[in-house]
């Protein structure tokens, strides 16, 4: 019996294409037995089309991941924090992790203006831009917004002078 690699489905021996996901079988190599088990109690928030698939058991909180949408569900970057999230907040995430790491910290200079958290997220979206060349800026926007929603990232506040201030992000602890 083969089992399709992009969603754990029983496939026929002869099959092109998983019935499933539609996943062509030629691109991958078609394992002989389940890479995923398919989860049996949550139902895609993002999508609401499916089961979630179990696609990675060894860490103390799973990693899930919805057959239809390709959103995972799961312990984002480590932090302790189950979220659903994308490939874009991933590599957004990762982005943000390695440059405070680095330079201890990520922001931005905005005006001192009533909408100017509005603004810093937009020049975020700038800055990340340069590492993230496949994705437009609104899509960048969209995805820092979704993970501020979600609480796994927040927004600080540093003076600059009267007109002036830096906007920065931080991770948000689990505890």
């Amino acid at each position: 019996m083969k089992y399709c690699p992009n969603c754990g489905a029983k496939l026929s021996d002869n099959a092109k294409y998983c019935p499933f996901c539609g996943a062509k079988l030629d691109d991958y190599v078609v394992y002989e037995r389940p890479k995923v088990e398919v989860g049996e109690e949550l139902i895609c928030r993002h999508c609401g089309k499916g089961k979630l698939m179990l696609v990675d058991a060894d860490s103390d909180i799973p990693l899930y991941m919805c057959p239809h949408c390709g959103w995972y569900y799961g312990d984002f970057l480590g932090m302790g924090k189950r979220i659903y999230y994308d490939s874009i907040h991933l590599k957004i995430g990762r982005i943000l992790k390695a440059e405070i790491r680095m330079r201890g910290y990520v922001k931005v200079m905005v005006k001192k203006l009533p909408d100017a958290e509005d603004e810093a997220i937009t020049e975020l979206a700038k800055y990340l831009k340069n590492d993230l060349p496949n994705y437009e800026i609104t899509d960048i926007r969209d995805a820092l917004v979704y993970l501020l929603e979600e609480g796994v990232i927040d927004l600080y506040h540093e003076e600059m002078n009267s007109d002036f201030s830096w906007v920065g992000v931080k991770f948000v602890d689990s505890d």
